[in-house]
């Protein structure tokens, strides 16, 4: 035993242990700070990526808002977007994009730089309810409808949009709202419905659980907002125009034969329909689906001659 413990004092090992604690502990404060300051600066550097307007608008430099406005009776309703602008000059096929939230708009401008360079002038927007645009939804009610509407008067007015070439692409309850467009509006000669749901009627009794939970948190399902709401019950007896329906056979939110059912349909009255089922694909069909809608662009929207349009 040495004199240090003899004393009552504390050994020298010991007094430069306790001695480093208050450094060691501000060391391991200041490390956590910092941490936290980063933390803090990627979450504010990620917030302001997702300012709309801004970020999607500074990356692209052929991308501009495409913003507007509806109303219905006493609601209004602000629908978001963005218009991605091909290098082509002169006036050039529209394509309008209905998202659902389920695919973000900046994801959608992601693809439209790849689709554009075939000489197409793409708006992507969220139908009311879903993304940047407000609500409520209403299970694809006439809100949703009448901002596809708006969407493609908007597109037409531009000077660089050929307004004898229009398509719209809809993507799951955009896909719907697509659907009922193309039932009452003879503009678009072009349609692209992707993982939709379109024999509401016949889809409500058979639906998953998810499936019906999502549709009685916006509507009351009855039978005449279902039949309101299906593209198959409010199909006109004659249709020109040139249909892609594009399905995972795994999706189960909205059936496979749902889609099937919608192409029968269509044929019966006068429509040119490609189709499109993924084996393995479920309701996100995700980036599979461009060689397939490329290719439909290019014979059925690009290759289309103003006279034949019209």
């Amino acid at each position: 035993m040495n004199r240090d413990t003899i004393l009552g004092g504390t050994p020298p090992s010991r007094r430069t242990s306790q001695a480093s604690l208050p450094h060691k502990l501000l060391n391991s404060v200041m490390r956590r700070a910092g941490l936290a300051l980063a933390l803090l600066a990627t979450v504010a550097m990620f917030a302001a990526c997702r300012m709309p307007g801004k970020s999607i608008t500074a990356r692209y430099k052929n991308v501009e808002p495409f913003n507007f406005d509806i109303a219905l009776g006493p609601k209004n309703f602000h629908i978001e977007g963005y218009l991605t602008r091909s290098e082509i000059p002169g006036k050039l096929p529209g394509l309008l994009v209905l998202n659902d939230g389920g695919g973000s708009v900046e994801q959608c401008v992601q693809m439209s730089q790849h689709v554009t360079t075939m000489g197409i002038q793409i708006a992507c927007v969220d139908i009311p309810g879903y993304g940047g645009s407000s609500g409520p939804s209403r299970f694809v009610g006439r809100p949703s409808v009448a901002a596809a509407r708006r969407g493609l008067d908007l597109l037409v007015t531009r000077p660089d949009v050929d307004a004898t070439r229009l398509g719209v692409w809809g993507l799951g309850h955009g896909a719907v709202a697509a659907g009922l467009l193309m039932d009452s509006d003879s503009r678009p000669h072009t349609l692209i419905l992707q993982s939709g749901a379109y024999d509401m009627l016949t889809l409500w009794p058979e639906a998953p659980l998810r499936t019906k939970l999502s549709i009685l948190r916006e509507v009351w399902p009855s039978k005449r907002a279902l039949k309101q709401r299906s593209v198959i019950e409010n199909l006109p007896p004659r249709l020109d125009c040139s249909v892609l329906i594009m399905h995972g056979e795994r999706d189960n939110r909205m059936p496979v034969k749902q889609a099937v059912k919608l192409a029968d349909a269509l044929r019966a009255r006068g429509a040119r329909v490609s189709t499109c089922y993924f084996p393995k694909a479920s309701h996100d069909l995700g980036k599979r689906v461009e060689p397939e809608l490329r290719a439909f662009l290019r014979d059925n929207l690009i290759g289309v001659t103003r006279a034949a349009a019209s």
